[in-house]
């Protein structure tokens, strides 16, 4: 009988933790990174969401995704991740919102002002110290990319 209650005491815990992560929203600092003229430049001119975005993506990247030497002198590296939850849910919804124009279920210019706030709420809780609940969710909804755009459109950035 004490594991019965043992047993349901627990899957109501999960239940409020489920609830809790979906309800809840996220304020980061807004970190506002334009990139500059000759990043601009550089940038390949058939970017699927425009020059900007890629050019915030690159940083993204440059943020999260380190190559480390396995051993000092051997040209071999592997890559370590920093907040890849977040990295990882960026890349998804690249991917998701690229087939949506492609299979013209949304307009290119939708698309690319979907990715610029998903780029500049990622590049925020990079740089924010209390970003664990928030790739907590990413984590939880990490198969389905509807569902990580949403935990990005709950966030609001706060200037300074």
């Amino acid at each position: 009988m004490m594991m019965v209650g043992l047993f349901s005491s627990l899957n109501i815990c999960a239940a409020d933790k489920s609830t809790e992560t979906n309800n809840s929203t996220w304020t980061f600092m807004s970190v506002s990174i334009k990139p500059t003229a000759e990043e601009l430049a550089a940038t390949d001119d058939d970017a699927n969401f425009g020059k900007e975005a890629a050019c915030l993506y690159d940083k993204l990247e440059k943020l999260c995704v380190k190559r480390v030497p396995v051993v000092p002198g051997d040209p071999m590296t592997r890559i370590v991740f920093s907040k890849g939850d977040i990295y990882k849910a960026v890349r998804r919804i690249g991917k998701a919102l690229e087939n949506e124009v492609e299979d013209s279920n949304m307009s290119a210019q939708e698309a690319t002002d979907k990715m610029m706030h998903v780029l500049n709420v990622a590049i925020a809780a990079y740089y924010s110290d209390d970003s664990k609940s928030f790739e907590k969710a990413l984590r939880a909804s990490k198969k389905d990319s509807d569902k990580l755009l949403a935990v990005f459109d709950r966030v609001s950035l706060q200037t300074y």
